[in-house]
């Protein structure tokens, strides 16, 4: 989770390994512009990719993906239903993945 006093560009904080700390719903919420009355209930990761499921006054089935990239941090990377995982170059299950 990101650590440290709020600024205009979201700073995550990177664990062992340089891989990134899982992101706060609320750090993702500043990476897009979601409907109104929309956020993040939930945020998944794995590894360098983040899943956030949104909740609003409507039923969805999407997720949003994020991305870490080293040296610019978490980058919006798209939103669907599902994702393969072999496709991210994950080879481990995620909750976000559908294969």
């Amino acid at each position: 989770m990101a650590t440290g006093a709020p600024s205009a560009s979201p700073a995550v904080a990177t664990g062992a390994a340089g891989v990134a700390d899982c992101p706060s719903a609320a750090t993702l919420e500043t990476l897009v512009e979601l409907p109104k009355g929309w956020t993040f209930g939930s945020v998944q990761c794995v590894k360098d990719w983040a899943g956030a499921d949104p909740q609003g006054p409507t039923a969805g089935d999407g997720v949003y993906l994020f991305h870490f990239v080293a040296g610019t941090g978490w980058k919006y990377y798209d939103q669907g239903s599902g994702y393969d995982c072999k496709d991210l170059g994950l080879s481990e299950p995620a909750p976000f993945c559908i294969s």
